[in-house]
């Protein structure tokens, strides 16, 4: 039953993410099958490798030796154009789900500033192919996922003390929270991925896991922001 108050856009904020995670993975899935090929340690391969092609690669415009990539980089970077937009989007209406307790509030515009500007990050990265604009891919690269730390971190502290919330939503923040604060670590002082075979995959892998990661988490987060906002709307499914 719709409410005077009812606002579609805010609806779909909280609706939609979950919508792009699961399209995201299809997307990549696609952009990895038809992939022509190539990694920083073996440019002629004629595939995808997924312990030795970092995410990014599906964005490039060439491949490591010159081929087209134009079909994979469109999907994929398209793909993640969508997954910045919607972050902006869903936390832009965020805080609209934590106003029974002040101080969990404040803490969520703060928070949500900060996921807007990861979310424009993600975007960045899909706006900038590394093979073209490299600096600024990694800017943003850097910049999306350790301000999306500080994201965590403050929205564990609004959950647990907002009444709305259930606070496994919590627990789904202090996990990303540690994965993400280990690919921090990983980004700094892990080995270079350029250099060796090791070096390439161990960075490969972890990016993978901290990219699934933020997908499953987008997925929760959007569940728990639908959750709270039933029943504040007092919407039956």
């Amino acid at each position: 039953m719709n409410k005077p108050n009812f606002s579609i856009t805010e609806y779909l904020a909280y609706h939609l993410p979950m919508y792009g995670a699961i399209s995201f993975i299809l997307l990549n899935l696609i952009a990895m099958i038809i992939y022509p090929g190539g990694t920083y340690q073996n440019p002629e391969f004629n595939s995808y490798m997924f312990t030795q092609n970092y995410f990014s690669d599906l964005g490039r415009t060439l491949t490591m030796d010159s081929t087209s990539n134009f079909y994979s980089s469109f999907i994929f970077n398209f793909g993640l154009f969508m997954i910045g937009s919607l972050t902006c989007f869903f936390y832009f209406y965020l805080p609209n789900l934590f106003k029974q307790n002040s101080t969990s509030h404040k803490i969520s515009i703060g928070a949500s500033i900060i996921a807007i500007t990861s979310g424009i990050a993600f975007s960045g990265i899909a706006l900038t192919p590394s093979d073209l604009y490299l600096d600024a891919h990694m800017f943003f690269v850097r910049w999306a996922f350790r301000s999306f730390l500080i994201v965590a971190i403050f929205y564990i502290i609004a959950i647990y003390n907002a009444p709305e919330w259930n606070n496994k939503y919590a627990l789904i923040y202090i996990a990303f929270a540690f994965v993400l604060f280990g690919y921090v670590l990983v980004m700094e002082f892990g080995p270079d991925g350029k250099e060796t075979l090791y070096g390439l995959t161990f960075q490969v892998i972890a990016q993978k896991i901290i990219v699934i990661s933020f997908v499953i988490s987008i997925f929760f987060k959007s569940m728990g922001a639908k959750e709270v906002y039933r029943k504040r709307e007092n919407i039956i499914r």
